[in-house]
């Protein structure tokens, strides 16, 4: 077994799998922690962020993961056998979601882009391998359990202490902003093989944003840490 990385609250090996979610725009009430800690004895969520590791086979999240970002969180990853999913959801209209399905795709080894959707509400998965020597939280301390059910919330709290949680919530504002551009990096990085005769894309390719020469920072961290 080769780990890549851990830390506390979270391990990415080749025998868990594991999720961490994170709420960007709305903090969970008391009812709606104890809906997501009845998913699992060992789940302890805060009002915004939760985790959870399944060891071996023969467990995982009761349910799966979208009916949590359906409900309540805004951002999610996962990791199971080496295979990832960065999930990032939010409310748009039907053109919204029109225009982001048209960035699905499923490349070489089933990565690629999903898009589903219910009622107004978008969720995009990357479907990727992470570089090896990513490390998550470079400048972050470790996830503290503990939280206040008090209701005030300061600035800090939006801020989850992961790393690629963070890095996942500031893309989201792109997205929800009809950026598109990290959805196009991703296509690039895995939705085509250059053919024998050097044509380099195909009538499947999706819209091409602008810019895509001057990539945000958010957007650029994302696209530099899958593996191709």
């Amino acid at each position: 077994m080769k780990i890549l990385s851990i830390r506390r609250g979270f391990q990415a090996d080749h025998s868990s799998t594991s999720y961490e979610f994170f709420a960007v725009e709305k903090a969970l009430d008391r009812s709606q922690r104890e809906a997501v800690s009845d998913l699992s004895s060992r789940a302890n969520p805060t009002r915004r962020r939760v985790s959870f590791i399944y060891h071996g086979e023969w467990s995982d999240l009761p349910g799966g993961w979208v009916p949590l970002v359906e409900s309540y969180y805004d951002v999610m990853y996962s990791e199971s056998y080496g295979w990832w999913t960065l999930a990032i959801a939010f409310d748009t209209d039907r053109k919204g979601i029109e225009e982001i399905k048209a960035y699905e795709f499923t490349g070489s080894d089933d990565m690629g882009i999903t898009v589903q959707s219910k009622g107004n509400r978008v969720i995009l998965s990357i479907h990727c391998h992470l570089n090896p020597g990513f490390s998550y939280n470079d400048g972050y301390s470790d996830y503290d359990y503990y939280d206040s059910d008090e209701d005030e919330e300061t600035e800090e709290t939006l801020e989850s202490g992961d790393y690629l949680l963070d890095l996942l919530a500031k893309n989201r504002e792109y997205l929800k902003d009809g950026d598109y551009r990290l959805l196009y990096g991703v296509w690039q990085k895995y939705g085509f093989e250059p053919a024998e005769d050097d044509e380099e894309f195909d009538e499947d390719t999706p819209p091409e944003p602008p810019e895509m020469d001057e990539l945000p920072q958010p957007v650029r961290s994302v696209l530099s840490i899958l593996e191709e």
